[in-house]
């Protein structure tokens, strides 16, 4: 087949926008921590986000169940998916600003100071990947410091979901840590937990689960970054 031909084919049938899809799949994880969830080598999910590669028949079928989306929408686009929006939902919606108890403040790692904001925050759904959520479970807030650049800066404002709380690899969680509020990403190491920063220079942190205190607590998965360009 020539290769004008087999692009055509790949285009027609939705095939050749299967890396796209496979990006809403992988709902903002790591590279690592993606490949290790669909059980296949970081290398090999490299070439079919890069459109290198295409999957084959049983590779496709163990992406789509482990992700939990339709295999005949993985494939070829085709089909309803828990990863685009319904229809009919609402999709522009005020979300607020997460409210902790009085004693808990914002940590800037900055500076080394806490701060108190309060606001509601109109946000269109449509931008967030994932749509397997409620409504009511989501809450902002407004990132301090360098301890998650590049991916997060100063003043980015974020989107959680407070049902989200289980510890799960490559994930950014929002966390209470002693009176403060901390953003990091969670890595499970048997009897402990790592947190971790994007920024190399901040070092990790371990949290032992079998004595995880009252001052520990994971309140929610960052779903959405919203990058701050002032």
């Amino acid at each position: 087949m020539k290769n004008i031909e087999k692009k055509q084919l790949l285009e027609n049938t939705g095939v050749i926008e299967f890396r796209e899809r496979l990006l809403l799949a992988q709902e903002g994880m790591s590279g690592n921590a993606f490949a290790k969830k669909v059980e296949m080598s970081e290398a090999v999910i490299r070439d079919y986000l890069s459109g290198k590669t295409y999957p084959s028949l049983n590779r496709l079928a163990i992406i789509a169940k482990k992700c939990d989306v339709p295999i005949a929408w993985l494939a070829t686009g085709q089909g309803e998916c828990r990863l685009l929006p319904s229809k009919g939902v609402k999709s522009i919606v005020n979300i607020p600003i997460y409210q902790p108890n009085t004693e808990i403040e914002h940590f800037d790692e900055l500076n080394g100071t806490k701060n108190q904001i309060t606001n509601l925050l109109p946000f269109d759904l449509n931008c967030i990947k994932s749509h397997d959520f409620h409504i009511d479970d989501l809450f902002f807030y407004w990132a301090k410091g360098d301890s998650m650049s590049p991916t997060i800066s100063d003043n980015d404002t974020l989107i959680f979901n407070v049902a989200n709380v289980a510890p799960f690899d490559g994930y950014i969680y929002l966390i209470k840590y002693g009176d403060a509020l901390i953003i990091k990403r969670i890595q499970n190491h048997g009897k402990y937990l790592l947190l971790l920063s994007d920024n190399e220079k901040y070092p990790s942190m371990q949290i032992d689960k079998l004595n995880i205190e009252n001052d520990f607590k994971v309140i929610g998965r960052i779903i959405c970054i919203i990058k701050d360009l002032s």
